[in-house]
């Protein structure tokens, strides 16, 4: 790491042995001089070949010099210096030192370098003195100085590390029944969901999701653009794998599982009723039952199913939980048998490569009990959720910078493990714009990994 001044004195107008002015005039004094040797060439009383010769040659350290000055090594040396500097003159700026008779006797004190893909890390050490509030929440400060956004921000016991990077403007993913086929996975390890251009989560580190939003929001489009990342990869359509989907409402989920259950056939169930809900789930059990004993077999330690690379991901969908529960009336040992299977896939299927995704419009304690719900790492939140509903849906995060979510369909926070963030971040569900069956099926074929 390269170290900020550790002793800040602002009574020297030039802190630093290097700035970034040095280096303009390094240049500027290399050209001239060489321009100075290419003049004396002409003047000095030598024969013309060796005139041009030396000519040719300062014409050419020009060049060399010239293109020296203009390459990455010396663009990322001033990038570091201007850091630096601007960093520096933020600390004196606000008052981020003791001084007593023109002598510093304190200052804080910052750490940082610059990542291979520009990434700017600045580490804070905490020693507990007067500048401790201002150091917490520098990033209010980092980010004008800088002009980056705060990528992530991880606090420690003795220290904060700050990364500040830019955004890269995320766009949306946007198909139909034509342009969505199995090239745009190919090249997309197993484990990997992209939700956009510059978004992606690991299924190995989030074994279960969770997707959430009012009617109207997009839910639908985003559980749709799930299950055809669970059909690219083969679930539903190789021998050892299974795809469930249980629609507690019979709606939109219900229809679409239908229609994979006719395109595919049994490895594709599907059902509305809490008793279809608890068949599925024990089937889904056994099959991950059976991946363990495999997983045994092996030689490898602490290997899961994507390490093998020999099983395909398996998910259980269940849309609007709370209707199940409403159907099971007063059949509480049914209830009960239901919350046991998924509690049980939830803790276990991350080695089974086996994934649980629950959806409803309210992530409430009612539609979705808390010990399920605390099983949850990755999120998607569709709208714009009120304060309760945000701190249920993202009981894992810190909430004190959250983006601003717009009316626009498909627009939603996001959150997962493994993200290099402590907050939700703005996404853009892709859109598979399919209008009938037939383009529903289309897509289907079109995605499904060739064997």
């Amino acid at each position: 790491m390269i170290i900020l001044n550790p002793k800040i004195s602002v009574k020297s107008k030039y802190p630093y042995l290097i700035r970034p002015r040095h280096i303009i005039i390094v240049r500027l004094s290399i050209q001239i001089f060489i321009f100075l040797l290419l003049i004396s060439s002409w003047v000095a009383t030598i024969p013309f070949i060796a005139r041009l010769v030396f000519s040719m040659f300062f014409i050419g350290l020009l060049f060399l010099v010239e293109r020296f000055f203009h390459s990455n090594f010396i663009a990322n040396l001033r990038n570091k210096l201007n850091i630096r500097e601007a960093l520096f003159y933020m600390l004196i700026s606000l008052d981020l030192y003791d001084e007593i008779d023109n002598e510093i006797v304190d200052t804080a004190v910052l750490y940082f370098d610059v990542s291979e893909d520009n990434k700017v890390i600045i580490c804070v050490p905490l020693f507990g003195n007067r500048y401790l509030k201002t150091l917490k929440n520098l990033e209010e400060y980092l980010c004008p100085t800088l002009g980056l956004s705060l990528l992530s921000k991880k606090e420690e016991i003795d220290k904060i590390v700050y990364v500040l990077g830019h955004v890269e403007e995320i766009e949306q993913y946007v198909f139909n029944s034509q342009t969505l086929t199995r090239e745009f996975f190919e090249g997309i390890p197993s484990p990997i969901i992209k939700l956009s251009n510059n978004q992606q989560f690991s299924l190995k580190q989030n074994t279960n999701l969770g997707i959430y939003g009012r009617t109207g929001t997009g839910k639908t489009i985003a559980l749709q653009w799930y299950l055809f990342n669970a059909l690219a990869k083969g679930c539903g359509s190789d021998d050892d794998t299974y795809l469930g989907i249980v629609d507690g409402k019979a709606a939109d989920l219900y229809r679409i599982g239908e229609l994979l259950h006719e395109e595919l056939g049994e490895q594709v169930a599907v059902g509305s009723s809490p008793q279809m809900l608890a068949k599925l789930s024990r089937k889904f059990i056994e099959i991950m039952d059976a991946r363990f004993e495999i997983i045994k077999q092996n030689s490898s330690l602490n290997a899961d199913a994507y390490d093998l690379g020999m099983m395909t991901p398996n998910f259980l969908f269940v849309d609007e939980l709370a209707s199940i529960r409403d159907s099971c009336g007063s059949s509480k040992q049914l209830w009960n048998e239901i919350l046991q299977n998924l509690g049980l896939i939830a803790r276990k299927g991350r080695q089974a490569g086996c994934h649980l995704v629950l959806s409803t419009q309210d992530p409430n304690a009612e539609n979705i009990p808390v010990e399920l719900r605390n099983q949850i790492s990755a999120v998607l939140y569709l709208g714009a959720p009120g304060a309760d509903r945000m701190r249920m849906a993202f009981s894992m995060c810190e909430l004190e910078n959250i983006p601003t979510v717009s009316d626009r369909k498909g627009e939603a926070l996001f959150y997962a493990d493994g993200l290099n963030s402590v907050e939700p971040v703005l996404t853009i569900v892709p859109f598979v714009d399919v209008k009938t069956k037939r383009e529903f099926l289309q897509v289907v074929r079109n995605i499904l990994p060739v064997h």
